[in-house]
């Protein structure tokens, strides 16, 4: 028998914990024969962006060394008013390029969210540093706090990564000011946080570097991809090399050291470059969404609602809430579905993961990430969704948790 509250492995198969037993979510709800009549999310489509991709088409400039490419990341770079852009092929592929842009590495720690998707994790470990999980900061708060970062420091921390959990933003001036104070790298996944404002500036440039995605459901899209913001002078180079399998302009066949293939291709390009002046428009219709559901939902008995955001407008990602347990989360998302409203589980946290396991040894105790994980999820939250359809998905939830309550 193994030690209470650590997981083992028996045959090669994972055993999990009863605290990682526990935790884990409910079934999702099966997707109505007729399909969902409101979609967790829907893609932004940017007027001109169909033409964007037949204009790269009819010209034949599709593959990534296409100046469609070099276009996006110039508008990315005067957009954010930063020193360079570059473009990749997933969010996942944007960490990974931060992380190595930054020299982070075998032996090295990286303190990232244990409330965020695993690609932050996965970069981590796969540049062969170690992931290190921090709690959220108490109540509802979606991002750990300064102190709980500075708590979390060692003397093999290298870097800090903060995700503004659904759009919601971290402290990133206090941040900041964190890493500079211990000399380690300040990276900010803004994958969830596209055109999300803090103290007047946009997340994703307060840090070393900023890793965004392209996926569909994020503010802009390229289908899939992502990019990498940084005002670290003299980087680009060395991320042109790192998304191209270490290739070097001047050799092309000889490369300094080991890389991916993390290129974007035109296509992607082309069809995302319409949308990034439109970044603006997007938030402003995410802050309706906010203000809509806020009003809606506020004051319901059982339901706690997502925090704003402390620094600037409240246009989050996605809207999310929190009911008192588990199981009544379970409930309510299935009585939501067969009104075909689809809905998602706030993340599972990291640091209750079945493939952690190895990497820990024994999980630690976030109470704050692992209440959050068990008790929240999102409602349909996407660019144009009428008022009325804002309505109708509050009604069913608040009728679900009311049927939930009882039972």
């Amino acid at each position: 028998m193994g030690t209470p509250g650590v997981s083992l492995k028996q045959n090669g198969q994972t055993l999990l914990s009863h605290k990682q037993l526990e935790a884990l979510p409910g079934r999702e709800p099966l997707k109505p024969e007729r399909g969902w009549r409101f979609p967790v999310s829907r893609p932004f489509i940017a007027p001109g962006a169909k033409e964007s991709v037949v204009k790269a088409i009819e010209t034949g400039e599709i593959s990534s060394a296409a100046q469609g490419v070099k276009d996006l990341e110039a508008q990315l770079r005067s957009f954010y008013s930063t020193h360079w852009a570059k473009c990749c092929n997933s969010g996942y592929s944007a960490l990974v390029l931060a992380l190595k842009n930054a020299g982070i590495g075998e032996s090295d720690e990286v303190l990232i969210p244990s409330l965020t998707m695993m690609a932050v994790a996965t970069a981590v470990k796969d540049v062969g540093a170690k992931p290190v999980f921090v709690d959220c900061e108490g109540g509802n708060s979606l991002n750990p706090s300064v102190q709980q970062y500075r708590e979390a420091m060692t003397k093999n921390t290298k870097g800090i990564i903060v995700t503004h959990t659904y759009g919601v933003p971290a402290d990133s001036s206090g941040l900041r000011d964190l890493c500079t104070e211990y000399n380690v790298v300040f990276i900010e996944d803004i994958a969830e946080a596209i055109g999300t404002q803090c103290s007047g500036k946009y997340v994703g440039t307060f840090g070393h570097y900023a890793a965004a995605s392209l996926y569909a459901n994020k503010a802009i899209t390229a289908g899939d991809g992502g990019f990498v913001l940084s005002s670290v002078e003299g980087g680009k180079k060395r991320a042109e090399s790192h998304v191209n399998h270490g290739f070097t302009p001047g050799h092309h066949f000889v490369h300094w050291e080991f890389s991916g293939n993390y290129k974007m291709s035109s296509l992607q390009a082309a069809f995302a470059l319409p949308s990034v002046s439109k970044i603006p428009e997007v938030m402003q219709d995410r802050e309706r969404i906010a203000t809509q559901y806020r009003s809606l939902l506020g004051g319901t008995p059982g339901l706690e609602l997502m925090p704003s955001n402390p620094f600037g407008p409240d246009a989050p990602w996605v809207f999310g809430v929190i009911v008192a347990s588990k199981e009544i989360r379970t409930s309510v998302r299935h009585k939501m579905a067969e009104d075909g409203i689809e809905t998602r589980d706030f993340f599972f946290p990291l640091h209750l993961q079945p493939c952690v396991v190895n990497l820990l040894g024994q999980e630690p105790t976030l109470p704050n990430a692992e209440r959050l994980g068990q008790t929240g999820f999102y409602l349909p939250t996407y660019y144009n969704i009428a008022d009325e359809d804002l309505s109708f998905i509050a009604e069913s939830l608040k009728r679900a948790l009311s049927e939930s309550s009882l039972v």
